[in-house]
């Protein structure tokens, strides 16, 4: 599990609160809290 504001590389991530999907395309992004439901913890396997 990865939180908003890591550097996890890239790739999808799933919101674990609500499920969005997350893209990053440059490794050094860092994840934002979730567009839809404002959740700051990922999985990168679907919810």
């Amino acid at each position: 599990m990865v939180t908003a504001g890591d550097k996890p590389g890239t790739g999808f991530y799933f919101c674990v609160q609500c499920g969005h999907r997350v893209y990053l395309e440059i490794g050094t992004d860092r994840l934002p809290p979730c567009t839809k439901c404002h959740g700051t913890e990922y999985n990168n396997k679907v919810a």
